[in-house]
Protein backbone atom coordinates (compact mmCIF):
# COMPACT_ATOMS: atom_id res chain seq x y z
CA UNK A 1 0.00 0.00 0.00
CA UNK A 2 1.66 3.27 -0.87
CA UNK A 3 2.44 5.83 1.92
CA UNK A 4 0.93 9.22 -0.63
CA UNK A 5 -2.06 9.48 -2.73
CA UNK A 6 -2.70 11.02 -5.96
CA UNK A 7 -4.01 14.58 -4.00
CA UNK A 8 -0.33 14.31 -2.61
CA UNK A 9 0.94 13.95 -5.66
CA UNK A 10 -0.71 16.57 -7.32
CA UNK A 11 0.89 18.45 -4.33
CA UNK A 12 4.24 17.88 -5.27
CA UNK A 13 3.79 18.61 -8.83
CA UNK A 14 5.11 21.89 -9.76
CA UNK A 15 2.59 22.64 -12.88
CA UNK A 16 -1.15 20.76 -11.07
CA UNK A 17 -2.47 18.20 -13.17
CA UNK A 18 -1.15 20.18 -16.36
CA UNK A 19 2.25 18.71 -14.99
CA UNK A 20 0.79 15.60 -13.92
CA UNK A 21 -0.97 15.21 -17.36
CA UNK A 22 2.38 15.75 -19.60
CA UNK A 23 4.86 13.27 -16.93
CA UNK A 24 2.22 10.76 -16.66
CA UNK A 25 0.63 10.42 -19.99
CA UNK A 26 2.55 8.94 -22.73
CA UNK A 27 0.02 10.33 -25.21
CA UNK A 28 -1.14 13.80 -25.99
CA UNK A 29 -4.53 13.14 -25.85
CA UNK A 30 -4.28 13.20 -22.29
CA UNK A 31 -4.56 17.05 -21.06
CA UNK A 32 -5.00 18.47 -17.44
CA UNK A 33 -8.60 18.17 -17.11
CA UNK A 34 -9.40 14.70 -18.69
CA UNK A 35 -6.39 13.35 -15.77
CA UNK A 36 -8.33 15.12 -12.76
CA UNK A 37 -11.98 13.83 -14.14
CA UNK A 38 -10.22 10.19 -14.43
CA UNK A 39 -8.84 10.33 -11.09
CA UNK A 40 -12.31 11.94 -10.09
CA UNK A 41 -14.28 8.99 -11.73
CA UNK A 42 -16.07 11.85 -13.22
CA UNK A 43 -18.11 11.91 -16.74
CA UNK A 44 -15.26 11.55 -19.63
CA UNK A 45 -18.20 11.42 -22.23
CA UNK A 46 -16.22 14.41 -23.87
CA UNK A 47 -13.28 12.72 -24.64
CA UNK A 48 -12.27 10.01 -27.24
CA UNK A 49 -12.11 6.57 -26.69
CA UNK A 50 -8.26 6.15 -27.10
CA UNK A 51 -7.84 9.81 -24.92
CA UNK A 52 -9.88 8.01 -22.03
CA UNK A 53 -7.13 4.84 -22.18
CA UNK A 54 -4.50 7.04 -22.59
CA UNK A 55 -5.91 8.48 -19.43
CA UNK A 56 -6.62 5.08 -17.66
CA UNK A 57 -3.01 4.54 -18.01
CA UNK A 58 -1.59 7.69 -17.18
CA UNK A 59 -3.49 6.88 -13.55
CA UNK A 60 -2.14 3.48 -13.74
CA UNK A 61 1.53 5.00 -14.01
CA UNK A 62 1.05 7.92 -11.35
CA UNK A 63 0.00 4.85 -9.19
CA UNK A 64 3.00 2.51 -10.20
CA UNK A 65 5.30 5.50 -9.18
CA UNK A 66 3.80 6.06 -6.06
CA UNK A 67 3.76 2.07 -5.11
CA UNK A 68 7.75 2.24 -6.35
CA UNK A 69 8.39 5.59 -4.26
CA UNK A 70 6.96 4.03 -0.80
CA UNK A 71 8.69 0.65 -1.52
CA UNK A 72 12.08 2.84 -1.58
CA UNK A 73 10.83 4.33 1.63
CA UNK A 74 10.52 0.94 3.46
CA UNK A 75 13.88 0.10 2.81
CA UNK A 76 15.17 3.68 4.77
CA UNK A 77 12.23 2.72 7.32
CA UNK A 78 12.58 -1.00 8.15
CA UNK A 79 15.41 -1.01 10.08
CA UNK A 80 13.74 1.28 12.96
CA UNK A 81 9.85 0.22 12.45
CA UNK A 82 10.09 -3.34 11.67
CA UNK A 83 8.18 -4.46 14.23
CA UNK A 84 5.04 -1.73 12.92
CA UNK A 85 5.80 -2.74 9.34
CA UNK A 86 3.36 -2.45 7.64
CA UNK A 87 3.30 1.11 8.91
CA UNK A 88 -0.64 2.25 10.57
CA UNK A 89 -2.27 4.90 8.59
CA UNK A 90 -2.34 7.41 11.43
CA UNK A 91 1.72 6.92 11.64
CA UNK A 92 2.01 8.07 8.23
CA UNK A 93 -0.99 10.62 8.32
CA UNK A 94 0.80 12.17 10.63
CA UNK A 95 4.47 12.48 9.78
CA UNK A 96 5.88 14.33 6.49
CA UNK A 97 5.65 11.00 5.01
CA UNK A 98 3.13 11.13 2.34
CA UNK A 99 4.72 14.26 0.96
CA UNK A 100 8.06 12.48 0.71
CA UNK A 101 7.02 9.54 -1.15
CA UNK A 102 4.75 12.07 -3.53
CA UNK A 103 8.02 13.97 -3.85
CA UNK A 104 10.00 11.29 -4.38
CA UNK A 105 7.42 9.66 -7.25
CA UNK A 106 7.24 13.46 -9.33
CA UNK A 107 10.54 13.18 -9.81
CA UNK A 108 10.54 9.44 -10.90
CA UNK A 109 7.82 10.48 -13.48
CA UNK A 110 10.20 12.30 -15.10
CA UNK A 111 12.50 9.08 -15.65
CA UNK A 112 15.86 10.05 -16.66
CA UNK A 113 15.19 13.72 -17.42
CA UNK A 114 15.12 14.81 -14.41
CA UNK A 115 15.89 18.87 -14.33
CA UNK A 116 17.94 20.39 -11.72
CA UNK A 117 15.10 22.82 -10.18
CA UNK A 118 12.95 19.11 -9.56
CA UNK A 119 16.39 17.49 -8.45
CA UNK A 120 16.78 20.05 -6.04
CA UNK A 121 13.59 20.53 -5.27
CA UNK A 122 13.08 17.42 -4.27
CA UNK A 123 16.07 16.43 -2.15
CA UNK A 124 14.85 17.27 1.07
CA UNK A 125 12.90 13.98 0.89
CA UNK A 126 15.78 12.17 -0.10
CA UNK A 127 17.28 13.89 3.37
CA UNK A 128 14.62 13.14 5.08
CA UNK A 129 14.45 9.27 4.44
CA UNK A 130 18.18 9.82 4.94
CA UNK A 131 17.79 11.34 8.43
CA UNK A 132 15.10 9.10 9.06
CA UNK A 133 17.26 5.60 8.69
CA UNK A 134 19.97 7.62 10.88
CA UNK A 135 17.85 8.10 13.97
CA UNK A 136 18.23 12.13 13.79
CA UNK A 137 14.48 12.14 12.93
CA UNK A 138 11.24 10.21 13.83
CA UNK A 139 8.18 9.70 11.99
CA UNK A 140 6.34 10.23 15.64
CA UNK A 141 6.17 6.77 17.71
CA UNK A 142 8.16 4.97 19.54
CA UNK A 143 10.95 3.39 16.97
CA UNK A 144 11.05 -0.41 17.32
CA UNK A 145 14.72 -0.38 17.52
CA UNK A 146 17.25 1.57 15.95
CA UNK A 147 20.39 0.49 14.04
CA UNK A 148 23.24 1.94 16.90
CA UNK A 149 22.19 4.58 19.22
CA UNK A 150 22.78 7.97 18.61
CA UNK A 151 26.85 8.93 19.32
CA UNK A 152 27.60 5.18 19.70
CA UNK A 153 29.43 3.32 17.26
CA UNK A 154 30.31 -0.24 17.37
CA UNK A 155 32.49 -1.57 14.65
CA UNK A 156 33.86 -5.34 14.36
CA UNK A 157 37.17 -6.04 12.75
CA UNK A 158 38.72 -9.34 11.38
CA UNK A 159 40.58 -11.39 13.70
CA UNK A 160 44.80 -10.53 13.38
CA UNK A 161 46.22 -11.92 10.31
CA UNK A 162 49.89 -11.64 11.10
CA UNK A 163 51.75 -13.45 13.67
CA UNK A 164 54.23 -11.36 15.71
CA UNK A 165 54.75 -14.28 17.36
CA UNK A 166 57.54 -15.19 14.67
CA UNK A 167 59.46 -11.94 14.78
Amino acid sequence: MPYATVDDLLQAATGSWADLAQRAALSPLVDADLLAATVAQADRSAWTAPAQAAADAAVLRMAGALERASAHADTYLFPRYRTQMPLPPDLVAGSALPAVVAAIAYKRLYGAAVPDEVRKGCQWADDYLRDISKGVVSLGAVDASVAQAPGHVVSRVPAKAFDWDGY
